[in-house]
């Protein structure tokens, strides 16, 4: 289906104007000779609905027309017998259109009870008789009845005419007598007027057809200039140009076409102008600069969105930057603002690098604060960070070990000392302040070898000379 209207539109697209406007005045007449038969069939239809609501209508008077023959009788104002016969009567005299809408008559048996055209066929049974066009039509007028009335249609005689016509009748049922009522109408003549209708219609269409070729043929021509002149500009506009211009506008809604595709085509090149404007500003001059708004329609819009998107950025970058700004002179205290949609990417990125700084200044913190404590043996967690957090995490806990373990050396040659072991000394590589710690304690220990004969020499002295006086004493 899809490449068969594919063809067909190629196909279409391939012809020129003046074949299309030919097809379409064909089409045109096409379509008024449906729409004639349609609104024939329509008006046909209608008038049938009509005439099948009066049947009804008539058929609801008739019943209570009869009901109240039946509340006489009930009410002993006259026997049933009488009821029955002055309905009959009532029945009889309601007739129409000279005669041709009437009221028949069966009982259950479909036995006629009355006819007021056809008294020969009182008291006969029509359960074998048909219709010219082969119907048994009082079955049918009994079953509709017994399901609650209902139309039948079918060809009777029609006084004045030698052919059978076609008629309706509405047959519904009075239950308490057993009479099934039927009312009909001839519907031949509506259906030479629906004719009469259609021929009219196809006529009146033919002449409108006529008409409308020769003013297309007239107004074609300029037509025809005006599309092509509106055709090069939008073909300039499409790629590109926005210098095209559509030349002299007439009056008429094609010239007006035309003066508009001017206006859009001058709104578009100020557009484009302040657009690349707003671009040269923003890649150096001015970054505050905004685009004008005093755009008419949707390009006013255009414009207000550009606008509302470029400083929405700009504005939370100039703050994610003024937080970076703090964060890079240690205060970590402000969060990133939060920004909405896809943007969210900026302040969870903030987010991520206020954490990451937060942890390892945590880190830095608890170090310290166990150096402090003279507690040397606190690692960084390595496993926390990655990059360059890693590498500064790495680079404490080297220091860490390497002051607990000089610091060990130190503390473990001082306890030596303490425990009078003048051999020990600190041996290993160490650096800066460490060595001179190393080279400190060990000349200290030197020192202290050094001292300590001495010590004894003049201890033993001063113990020889205190015997002689104790001797002299």
């Amino acid at each position: 289906m899809n490449l068969r209207r594919s063809t067909l539109f190629r196909l279409v697209s391939n012809l020129s104007m003046k074949r299309k406007f030919l097809l379409q005045s064909a089409m045109i007449a096409l379509g008024i000779i449906g729409l004639a038969v349609i609104a024939a069939r329509t008006q046909y239809l209608d008038v049938i609905d009509v005439r099948k609501d009066g049947l009804r209508v008539q058929a609801e008077m008739a019943r209570g027309m009869i009901q109240d023959y039946a509340r006489r009788a009930e009410s002993g104002a006259m026997t049933e017998q009488q009821a029955r016969e002055a309905a009959l009567e009532a029945l009889q005299a309601m007739q129409g259109n000279g005669g041709q809408d009437y009221f028949f008559v069966l009982d259950r048996d479909l036995d006629m009870v009355m006819h007021p055209r056809r008294p020969d066929l009182v008291g006969q049974p029509l359960a074998g008789v048909t219709s010219p066009d082969g119907r048994h039509i009082f079955p049918a007028m009994l079953a509709a009845a017994e399901a609650g009335g209902g139309f039948v249609d079918y060809t009777w005689e029609k006084p004045g005419q030698a052919r059978p016509a076609k008629k309706t009748s509405y047959a519904f049922l009075y239950e308490p007598w057993g009479w099934v009522v039927a009312v009909g109408v001839y519907t031949d003549d509506t259906q030479a007027r629906a004719i009469g209708f259609t021929l009219i219609m196809t006529l009146a269409g033919g002449l409108l057809v006529l008409f409308n070729l020769g003013l297309g043929w007239l107004i074609g021509g300029s037509i025809l200039a005006s599309v092509n002149r509106a055709l090069a500009a939008v073909r300039g506009v499409s790629r590109g140009d926005l210098e095209v211009r559509t030349g002299h506008h007439g009056r008429d809604e094609i010239g007006q076409m035309l003066q508009a595709m001017d206006g859009m085509v001058h709104m578009l090149e100020r557009f484009s102008h302040e657009a690349r404007h707003m671009i040269a500003q923003h890649a150096g001059p001015d970054i505050g600069h905004r685009m004008p708004e005093d755009f008419p329609g949707v390009y006013g819009e255009l414009a207000r969105g550009i606008n509302t998107m470029m400083f929405e950025h700009l504005d939370a970058i100039m703050d994610a930057i003024a937080v970076l700004q703090e964060y890079a002179s240690g205060d970590l205290s402000r969060d990133a603002r939060r920004l909405p949609g896809s943007r969210a990417v900026l302040h969870e990125a903030m987010d991520a690098a206020k954490a990451s700084l937060m942890a390892i200044n945590g880190e830095i913190r608890r170090l310290a604060q166990a150096a402090a404590e003279g507690d040397f043996s606190v690692r960084g967690d390595e496993n926390a960070f990655r990059h360059d957090f890693l590498e500064m995490v790495r680079g404490l806990n080297t220091m860490m070990a390497t002051a607990d373990r000089n610091l060990g050396q130190l503390s473990a040659l001082l306890h030596a000392i303490a425990q009078g072991d003048l051999t020990v000394r600190m041996e290993g590589d160490f650096r800066g302040v460490f060595a001179r710690m190393r080279d400190d304690a060990n000349a200290t220990v030197e020192q202290l070898k050094a001292i300590v004969p001495r010590i004894q020499e003049a201890s033993g002295a001063i113990s020889t000379a205190s015997t002689e006086i104790a001797s002299g004493n």
